[in-house]
């Protein structure tokens, strides 16, 4: 028994060191280290800027949709010699393979800066609603000194807020980087390199990510559709009733828009690694997976806090979770099929 247990420890210590290795302190270029830890700095030093006579917490929010982009844009500049040269046959594939997954990401941070700028994320002052919510439950846990408090949220701010959150960014993108450089990787190989060529798998993979971002579009303009008439008092009598948008996409699934992101990423990994002939099933390669693994923790428990402010405002909104999928997109439940359920749990 407690052999097992070692055996198991030191697995996860395995797991966590190759992990750590991928972070940006081990990167071995000097510009990405700069790049990732002078945004760090930079996120949590202008938290202490005030706006509108408080600080905000959402600098981090606004750096989200670019940081990844940027990263991508670094490696891109130092593999252009081989990224961007003439190559033949599955040098060339895998050129055309690594441009389809820049162009990707960079078409995903693009529409969701746009979708941030139009919300008004980006106003002076403006900070997501949530953080209000965190601020409090966190007061209601530290004691009365001030100091305390005031030590303890710092250490979230500038570990969780702003570190954790750009590793987080940095670990999704990584398997890019990877990409990026193989190209020259395969031009100056000598060995047999015919499975570079694009196969059925890696086409309908980027097929797949192309309908991922073009949903999530749609699951945002939908949403961002409904604030501007209940804004303008044009909200239909049902829309009216239920306060938060529930038609279209958000018919199917709760949170569309979360489902694609979190999708979006997991098939980015996949997809990278096949390119490159990584083994994701390798414990040498697990840091790769850490991204997509951390993003779905992440948005998990951001979906709990926004449905716990949700069904707190919007009385039906207890209704909606009952019949409407959370994620995977689902036929809502009929009135019977939920008392039927509720009375299976009794």
């Amino acid at each position: 028994m407690c052999s097992c247990v070692l055996q198991t420890l030191a697995s996860v210590c395995q797991g966590l060191q190759r992990v750590t290795s991928a972070l940006p302190y081990a990167e071995a270029s000097t510009h990405t280290r700069q790049l990732f830890w002078g945004t760090v700095c930079a996120t949590w030093l202008l938290t202490f800027v005030r706006q509108r006579g408080r600080r905000n917490f959402s600098i981090v929010d606004r750096v989200w949709p670019l940081f990844p982009v940027v990263l991508v844009a670094q490696w891109v500049y130092e593999s252009r010699e081989s990224l961007f040269a003439a190559h033949e046959g599955a040098a060339c594939a895998a050129q055309c393979k690594a441009i389809v997954g820049v162009v990707l990401v960079t078409v995903w941070g693009m529409r969701l800066c746009y979708n941030s700028v139009r919300r008004g994320d980006y106003d002076v002052g403006a900070e997501d609603y949530r953080w209000v919510h965190v601020r409090a439950a966190i007061d209601r846990i530290l004691p009365q000194c001030s100091a305390v408090r005031w030590a303890v949220w710092e250490l979230v701010n500038i570990v969780f807020i702003s570190g954790f959150q750009l590793a987080l960014l940095y670990l999704l993108a990584v398997p890019l980087h990877s990409l990026v450089r193989y190209p020259g990787t395969v031009a100056h190989s000598t060995g047999n390199m015919a499975a570079d060529e694009w196969s059925c798998a890696e086409v309908s993979l980027a097929m797949l990510m192309a309908a991922l971002l073009a949903l999530e579009a749609v699951a945002d303009q939908q949403m961002y559709e409904f604030r501007q008439r209940k804004q303008q008092n044009e909200l239909t009598r049902n829309e009216a009733q239920a306060g938060f948008v529930h038609t279209g996409l958000w018919r199917y699934s709760r949170h569309p828009n979360v489902l694609c992101e979190q999708a979006f990423w997991a098939v980015m990994c996949v997809f990278c690694s096949m390119a490159t002939g990584t083994d994701l099933g390798s414990s040498d390669n697990v840091y790769l997976l850490a991204g997509p693994a951390l993003l779905i923790a992440l948005m998990w428990a951001s979906v709990q806090l926004t449905e716990s402010i949700s069904r707190a405002k919007y009385p039906m909104y207890r209704a909606y979770m009952m019949q409407t999928s959370r994620l995977i997109p689902w036929k809502p439940w009929s009135n019977a099929q939920v008392i039927n359920r509720a009375h299976a749990k009794l």
